[in-house]
């Protein structure tokens, strides 16, 4: 059967009940605002909602959750100018962007991406119509550019590589992994349990964390240091190997006693280090690690439930089941293929 062509809509009858980028960056620190979309889009979106909050100066944080009832793509002829860092989550969802009919990018999802273009017109398609939320970070160039001036290495030159674009058309995309340490941090950011004040702190603050991680993987040249602080050079690696062996038997893994053992530090020690270069505990890793290996096993579509849930580790089916949607939102059985 023939696909049929996607509905059109202009970007400005999409966003302007949610958002105008220009005008939000001049509000105040910590304003912030909620747009639900289900009201002007009721044909288009079944529900969905857009959060856009003012973190600091030059900096926002945008939350959106939408769940359309068919495909779409909306045309928009933009003249902006910001760095947008993004994270797409989502089963089978992907975007794609024609900018100057010339070209074409694909976004997919569960997988972050950091984009820059001084002015495109571009079509943006939301295909296909299945339940998606995204996280964005919009900066602008001036403040982004402060994390390449006086230094050297692989971050200042992807920034200096990404800002250096004049002509209209061009456009920046580089991949950014959506790795244990990025997931927690998304997953706090959703379930951020303050109100008021305190909710602008936990989420400006989780923005810059964020943001932090996904800047890391910019940095091909760096080092394994696991502080940049006073760690001795002896101890750089055992961090790593931890790691490799918690994920090499995830069905049973060592006590942290056992670890730590095996690893020739004490148990202080390791948590600590663990905690600076992954941004999680190192059960919290094993955990995440875990549920994204059996969502990939449920895909494969070759295993019952309760096999994959044995296989990484959980001795009950009830246990695994109740984490499994804490973490992705729906039950195991929502993924086999």
């Amino acid at each position: 059967m023939k696909r049929r062509d996607p509905i059109i809509i202009s970007a400005q009858d999409y966003y302007d009940p949610c958002l105008n980028l220009d005008i939000f960056f001049e509000k105040e620190d910590g304003y912030e605002m909620f747009c639900n979309w289900s009201a002007p889009f009721r044909d288009l979106i079944n529900k969905g909602f857009m959060y856009q909050l003012k973190c600091q100066p030059g900096l926002i944080l945008g939350i959106s959750r939408q769940d359309p009832s068919t495909d779409f793509s909306i045309s928009n002829e933009e003249k902006t100018n910001y760095v947008r860092l993004f994270f797409i989550l989502g089963e089978g969802f992907f975007l794609r962007l024609h900018h100057n009919q010339e070209r074409e990018t694909t976004f997919c999802s569960n997988q972050g991406y950091l984009t820059y273009a001084r002015s495109c017109r571009r079509e943006l398609s939301h295909l296909p119509a299945k339940p998606f939320c995204m996280i964005g970070i919009m900066m602008e160039p001036w403040f982004i550019k402060r994390f390449s001036q006086g230094i050297a290495g692989g971050l200042a030159r992807k920034i200096e590589e990404m800002l250096a674009l004049q002509n209209e058309g061009e456009f920046f995309r580089h991949p950014v992994c959506m790795t244990p340490s990025i997931r927690v941090c998304i997953h706090e950011i959703l379930g951020c349990p303050y109100v008021d004040a305190r909710r602008h702190l936990f989420l400006a603050s989780k923005t810059l964390e964020l943001m932090m991680f996904s800047f890391n993987q910019l940095n091909p040249d760096k080092g394994r240091n696991i502080s940049c602080f006073d760690l001795a050079t002896g101890s750089r690696n055992f961090v790593h190997k931890a790691r490799d062996i918690m994920i090499s038997d995830i069905k049973n893994p060592p006590s942290l006693t056992e670890l730590s053992k095996r690893l020739g530090v004490n148990k202080t020690t390791l948590t600590k280090c663990f905690s600076k270069v992954y941004g999680v505990t190192i059960f919290n890793y094993l955990r995440t690690f875990r549920l994204e290996e059996s969502k990939r096993l449920l895909q494969a579509g070759n295993r019952s439930v309760t096999e994959i849930a044995f296989k990484v580790g959980y001795a009950q089916q009830r246990t695994f089941t109740k984490e499994f949607k804490k973490y992705f939102g729906n039950t195991p059985s929502h993924y086999l293929g």
